[in-house]
């Protein structure tokens, strides 16, 4: 069960001081993320996700979205992802195998583990790279840092529509995902 850490002062304040599970789940479903089958836990300054999400992605954007509140230290990642069973959903997976694979088992022992670099909190499980906001970086800097130029600044504002209005909304200590483009 990985755990995430954030700024607990950081991101977005719900009515009301310190999120309430109840709180949380409407916040997901106010951003149109599932909440179907997934149930929220709080103590203390942490917050325990169970359940499941359909797809890697969705597990990402709800980790953010549970980070980037006001009193969230720690996210505990209990969720699971959907498998799919169908002949579109096998083939599908094995294009996601590194060259060589012969099976699924073999490919998850070839994946290696990166390490982030100093000014990043990690890896999210669908792969995103979870960027910590620094005070002045704007999504510009960050899409250069990243993908080597502006343009992704966009793509960026899109991946992380359920804890930025705009790019005016970006502040220090928030906790955006990087996908790869």
């Amino acid at each position: 069960m990985p755990t995430y850490r954030f700024p607990a002062e950081a991101g977005l304040a719900l009515d009301g001081g310190a999120p309430t599970a109840a709180a949380i789940s409407d916040r997901l479903a106010e951003l149109g993320l599932t909440r179907q089958g997934v149930m929220i836990t709080r103590h203390d300054d942490a917050a325990t996700l169970e359940g499941q999400v359909p797809d890697e992605a969705t597990r990402e954007r709800v980790l953010l979205v549970v980070g980037n509140l006001q009193g969230i230290a720690r996210v505990e990642d209990r969720l699971t992802v959907a498998r799919g069973s169908g002949l579109l959903d096998t083939l599908g997976g094995f294009a996601r195998l590194p060259a060589g694979s012969a099976s699924t088992e073999a490919a998850e022992r070839a994946v290696h583990r990166a390490v982030p670099d100093p000014g990043d909190t990690g890896y999210g499980p669908g792969g995103s790279i979870l960027h910590l906001v620094q005070p002045g970086e704007t999504l510009e800097g960050i899409a250069a840092r990243h993908y080597h130029d502006t343009a992704g600044a966009g793509w960026l504002l899109e991946c992380n529509a359920a804890v930025l209005s705009g790019a005016g909304a970006l502040r220090p200590g928030m906790v955006l995902r990087v996908p790869p483009r």
